[in-house]
């Protein structure tokens, strides 16, 4: 028997549950040869000696009918109706609080605000890249007319949609 058998069926060979002679010698026999296992049994038993060695202590009778007295009081409790006095308040609250919403809106005086003037539409802007810098803008083709694409490399000349043939 090596140590990892003997620790996963120890609490069976301590508390008397293998019958088998044979197996319970050679619980004993790993017992006699081994000094960490012996270590561990000394430690496990003095351990539960000195647990059952413990006074128990029961509640005094005067706890008991104050416990008892509690639980009767709590299943009375228990047993009453709810109310539900606070969820039908919050409601009530709740449709005052959007009736006054409706009547102060309605009582404000609505002021058209101005309208900014609208661009036409125009076709997807031109793409403008600087170079040294890791950043791309837009070019409003809006704003001028050009006559010729003044970034030949890799890009698209856009005509702006404004400009008339």
């Amino acid at each position: 028997m090596n140590c990892r058998e003997f620790l996963a069926r120890y609490t069976d060979f301590r508390d008397g549950l293998i019958s088998a002679p044979r197996e319970a010698r050679l619980f004993t026999r790993h017992l006699a040869s081994c000094a960490a296992c012996r270590r561990y049994d000394a430690a496990l038993r003095n351990g539960v000696g000195a647990l059952q060695g413990t006074i128990v202590h029961e509640p005094g009778e005067r706890f008991r009918h104050r416990l008892e007295r509690r639980i009767a009081a709590e299943r009375v409790r228990a047993r009453r109706p709810y109310l539900p006095v606070r969820p039908a308040l919050a409601g009530a609250l709740l449709v005052a609080a959007a009736l006054i919403l409706v009547v102060w809106e309605g009582a404000r005086r609505h002021v058209p605000e101005p309208q900014a003037l609208s661009l036409p539409p125009v076709p997807f802007p031109k793409p403008v890249v600087q170079a040294g810098l890791p950043f791309v803008s837009f070019q409003d083709p809006r704003t001028g007319i050009a006559t010729g694409n003044p970034y030949p490399y890799g890009t698209a000349f856009v005509e702006p949609a404004s400009a008339s043939r």
